[in-house]
This record gives structure tokens, sequence and C-alpha cells, in this order.
């Protein structure tokens, strides 16, 4: 069963699935290990933790791709792959569409900004026209060999300049008669009438496509207090947690790195006896250096094997 038609069939089987959105392969892992049924990478996260750079459409089609295959060859979930706006226009689309397919993941989402892009949930974004915006879905469509392979269509243009809900509905709905495999709007507030109305309005034309939420790190969560079941109630069947694995790194690699700057040799002292108690204590396991020295075992040299092994206590 290729990855794509994995996702389609947790789409089909479960009331909704969510995930946290992770940069790398060994944030992928850790969500694997956690029981999540598929992964999402994020463009932000991907731009910040490779290159030290903003959102704003300075990371290349070729360096997401390439992170993707990754985190893809890294787990055994179908990956969802931000692939921003196809890096250009329809003809770009093509090529990135057979770049992504080909890391391994399930499936990519491509968006209606204009190139270069901006992070989702920053001022300033900018939507391409709508018949464009069709032309360049339609490549994408077109550009796939596997036809499990999922395409999914975002807009923007909730939140752009010169945009709004009713012209969010309005794309939507033309992404839908495309034929877009699955529908992502972006909205600009935690408040839940937006994604109701969007919701309501596309699965009146369009009652089984599926459609997906982020979950924005961004938005007031907090305050408005919606959950994923409330969203999940309005039709949405998968959702993230945007830059879930970026903010949990950032957090604890900034507390770990202050702790030590102020009580040196202690702090790292503490922090050993707490990892020793956590389910990644044990990295040597989980990065799977017992399975390389098994095979080490079975096709090297016994007496190369030997003389590696001899005398150690670990892996």
């Amino acid at each position: 069963m290729s990855m794509g038609r994995k996702l389609r069939t947790l789409l089909r089987e479960r009331r909704y699935i969510y995930t946290p959105g992770i940069t790398t392969p060994l944030h992928a892992m850790i969500v694997e290990k956690a029981g999540y049924e598929f992964v999402y990478m994020g463009g932000y996260d991907v731009s910040l933790t490779l290159l030290g750079l903003p959102d704003v459409g300075l990371i290349t089609g070729t360096e997401m791709a390439t992170n993707a295959r990754h985190i893809a060859r890294s787990v055994n979930l179908p990956v969802i792959a931000d692939a921003d706006t196809g890096y250009g226009n329809a003809v770009n689309v093509i090529q990135t569409v057979r770049e992504f397919e080909a890391a391994g993941v399930a499936g990519i989402h491509i968006e209606d900004q204009v190139s270069p892009k901006r992070c989702g949930h920053v001022a300033g974004k900018l939507v391409i026209p709508l018949e464009e915006a069709v032309g360049k879905l339609k490549a994408a469509l077109d550009a796939r060999k596997d036809p499990d392979f999922i395409i999914m269509a975002r807009t923007d243009a909730i939140a752009a300049v010169g945009g709004g809900l009713d012209e969010g509905i309005r794309r939507g709905k033309a992404y839908a008669r495309a034929g877009c495999d699955m529908l992502f709007a972006e909205f600009p507030t935690a408040d839940i009438e937006m994604p109701r109305r969007f919701a309501a309005e596309v699965h009146k034309e369009f009652p089984s496509l599926p459609l997906y939420f982020n979950y924005s790190s961004n938005l007031k969560w907090h305050e408005s207090k919606v959950t994923f079941d409330d969203i999940a109630a309005l039709g949405y069947k998968a959702m993230h947690v945007s830059l879930a694995g970026m903010r949990a790194t950032m957090m604890a690699t900034w507390d770990y790195a202050v702790d030590l700057k102020a009580r040196g040799a202690q702090a790292e002292i503490d922090f050993q006896r707490k990892l020793l108690a956590h389910p990644m204590g044990g990295y040597h396991e989980f990065a799977g250096f017992p399975e390389i020295r098994a095979w080490e075992e079975k096709y090297l040299p016994p007496e190369e094997v030997k003389k590696k092994y001899d005398g150690a206590t670990r892996w």
C-alpha cells in the first residue's frame, strides 16, 4: 500500500486524525513512537531550522523535498509536506510534484499566495488570481504518477490583502471543482465561526471533500478554548498543531542552555538524572544502534565484529 493510499484509508476510516507539526526526521520518529498516525512537515519550521531564515519564500523546493525525503525514510507513517506555492508557476509545480512524490511522502499542499510567499499568519500576504491558482492545481494533479498521491489545495485568501472569508470560500469551491483531494484554508483567528462557515459552504457543494485544519500556534487557542473535537464536528478530517516540534525544541534547548550557563556541570548532572527516567533516555537504542550491531553480526566477518565489541558494555 502506498503512503498516499494509507493516508486516504485513515481519512475514510477515522472520524478525524491529528498530529504535531514537525521539522526533522528525529521529530518524526518521536511522533511515530508516541502513537500518531501521520506526520506533517511545515515550511516555517524547516526554513528556520535548516537555514536560520524566516518563512518568506527563501527556502527552495529542492531543500524542502530533500528534507521531506529524509523524514519519509525515517518513519513508516504517511507524511504530508508543505510545498508552499509550488515554487513558481504551473510549470514549476509539475517539477515540485515529481520531486515530492519521489521523496516518498503521501501528499503535499500548494497554496495560492504570490511568490515569494510568507508565513500564512503574518502581515502582507498577497494571493495570485484565481484562474492562475486553478491552473497550478490542475498541473499538480496531472503531474502525479500515483493517483493516490494527495494534492491538497490551500487558500490564504481569507487573511490576504483584499481578501476575506467570502473570497476564501469562492476559491475553496473553485479548487474543489478542479479536483483537489483535500482542501485547506488558513484562518486568521482562533474563533470557530470562520471555520464553521467555510466548511458549511464548501460541503453544501462537495459534501465528501476532506477538509484540513491548521491548529496554528500563532492563534490564541488558550483564550478561545476550541478543541480538536470542536473542529472535527464541523467536518474537518485532519489537522496539525503548527511548529510543535520546533517550539518544543526551542524552549527545551533554551532552558537547558540558560541552566548550563548559570550552574555549569551541575546542570548537566541534574539533566542526566532526569533524562534517565524519560522515554527518550535510551537515545542510543532509539537511534537504532542495536539494529546496526545486528546487521554487523549478520554480514561482517566474525573476527571484525569481535574486534569491535569485545569488552564493550554498550552499543
